[in-house]
């Protein structure tokens, strides 16, 4: 069964939401700021880039432009570039959070988790109500295996911000990551409730309700990813496992042979419902799938038809 650490997690991105917030004073340059601004939040990048471009040789003193150049760097995945820009406005403008907040975005572009973890502690210094920094910072401990720093920090951006679904998810990752599945079951249950279109949330659900052996909500939570993502294989696979420790092995046969629907070619799901096969007193049939995966690869499956299959 997939651990739900393995799930995706979800970095707070908000520069692009702060271009035209960072103004310190207006600048003759403001038109090309403007229209850069303008031009980004339509989605085109590229000419947002040469107007503030432009914006930023009439004024190199204008922390906006360099500012809104950075996000927009950012945007078009030029790191590099964003946190040049970035430290070009913390030379002019050190007590602004955003930069700071910015420029650790950049750098978890890079896997600079170290140097991001340090800008985004600066930034709660200087806003400490900054909840997306802690969220963020939390995830950069989580990715360095630090989850007890890492639960402290979501705790913090929840206590800023109680409705951050976000939140709830990755602390509950976290948690799930230190075996602590009571918890984490508490932090995804908060998380649905606050957001119940996310299939990830159900079925990391699902995973910390299989590792405290509650397989049949294990299987309901698999069951609506299934609904939401059809062709999701892994959750196909959670549920089969689940409703194999519960003895439903006629259910787990469905199961598998949904999955082989969509990939043939899966040699697990194969072997695993040879096993089913096999608990059903269908040998025959199980053989079957077992000389199928061995066909495929599968080594666990030659064993299987060493021990139960005629020679």
């Amino acid at each position: 069964m997939r651990k739900a650490a393995t799930l995706l997690v979800t970095f707070i991105l908000i520069s692009c939401g702060a271009l035209g917030q960072f103004n310190p004073r207006a600048k003759p340059n403001k038109i090309f700021i403007d229209s850069g601004i303008l031009k980004a939040k339509l989605g085109d990048y590229g000419a947002a880039l040469k107007d503030l471009d432009k914006a930023v040789g009439m004024d190199t003193a204008s922390a906006e432009a360099f500012f809104n150049r950075g996000v927009v760097r950012y945007e078009m995945k030029n790191y590099h570039g964003a946190i040049d820009d970035f430290n070009h406005v913390l030379e002019l403008r050190q007590s602004y959070p955003e930069p700071w907040f910015s420029r650790a975005l950049a750098k978890d572009g890079l896997k600079d988790y170290d140097g991001a973890i340090k800008d985004y502690t600066k930034a709660v210094t200087l806003k400490a109500d900054y909840p997306e920094a802690y969220h963020n910072k939390a995830l950069d401990l989580m990715e360095m295996g630090n989850y007890t720093e890492a639960v402290m920090n979501f705790s913090r951006a929840l206590q800023y911000k109680p409705v951050f679904p976000e939140a709830y998810y990755n602390r509950a990752l976290c948690r799930y990551n230190q075996q602590d599945y009571t918890a984490a079951l508490q932090d995804f249950n908060e998380a649905i409730r606050l957001d119940t279109s996310q299939a990830d949330y159900f079925a990391s659900r699902g995973a910390a309700r299989a590792a405290l052996s509650q397989y049949e909500d294990a299987i309901i939570d698999f069951g609506f990813v299934i609904s939401m993502r059809p062709a999701d294989i892994q959750a196909h696979m959670n549920k089969a496992l689940a409703q194999m420790y519960l003895k439903q092995y006629e259910d787990a046969v469905k199961t598998y042979t949904e999955v082989t629907d969509l990939q043939p070619g899966n040699d697990e799901a194969i072997t695993n419902r040879g096993v089913a096969l096999q608990y059903l007193g269908r040998i025959e049939e199980a053989c079957r799938d077992w000389d199928r995966a061995v066909e495929l690869g599968n080594d666990k499956a030659r064993s299987y038809i060493f021990k139960f299959c005629k020679k």
